[in-house]
C-alpha cells in the first residue's frame, strides 16, 4: 500500500482524499499488530515535479540543438555522464573500466539529491554539451519550453 502523506498542525494526513483512507488503514492496523509482527516499511520525500520537468526542458533544449544527443533519452545519459551521476562498471568482454549512468528515478532520489543533481547538469550542459549558450539564455529557452508544456 502506497500514500502520499503531508504533515499538518494536526500530524500527518493524505494529501488526497484516497491517500487519508490508506493512512487511517494503516495506522489502525498498526494498533493490531500482536508483539513480535515484522513490519516492513519504506520512505521517501517526494521530489518537486514542477522542477523534475525543468529537468526534462532542459533535456528537451539539449535534444533540439545537439546533432549527437537528437533525444531527451540520449541526452539524459549525456547528461549523467557529465555530470559523473555514474557508478563504475567493468566492461565484461574488454574488461574496460565503463561509466553506468545511475537512475534519477523519484524512488532513488530525493529532492536535496536532485537540487544538487540539476545544477551540475545546467553547468555541464553549458560547459560540454551547449557551450554556444550561457546561463541567462538556457534559462529562458527553458522556461519557453516549460512554458509551451502547459
Amino acid at each position: 500500500m502506497k500514500a502520499m502523506l503531508v504533515k499538518t498542525d494536526n500530524g500527518l494526513r493524505g494529501s488526497t482524499a484516497t491517500d487519508h483512507d490508506a493512512w487511517e488503514k494503516f495506522k489502525r492496523r498498526l494498533l493490531t499488530l500482536k508483539p513480535g509482527t515484522f513490519l516492513r516499511m519504506e520512505w521517501v520525500r517526494p521530489r518537486n515535479g514542477k522542477h523534475h520537468r525543468k529537468l526534462f526542458a532542459l533535456l528537451t533544449l539539449v535534444a533540439e540543438n545537439s546533432e549527437t544527443y537528437d533525444t531527451t533519452k540520449k541526452a539524459l545519459v549525456a547528461v549523467k555522464l557529465v555530470t559523473g551521476h555514474c557508478e563504475p562498471f567493468i566492461d565484461p568482454k574488454t574488461g574496460e573500466l565503463m561509466q553506468l549512468p545511475k537512475s534519477i528515478s523519484y524512488d532513488s532520489m530525493e529532492q536535496d539529491e536532485f537540487d544538487e543533481f540539476y545544477s551540475a547538469a545546467i553547468d555541464g550542459v553549458l560547459r560540454h554539451i551547449l557551450p554556444h549558450l550561457d546561463k541567462v539564455q538556457a534559462e529562458r529557452l527553458i522556461e519557453m519550453i516549460i512554458q509551451g508544456w502547459a
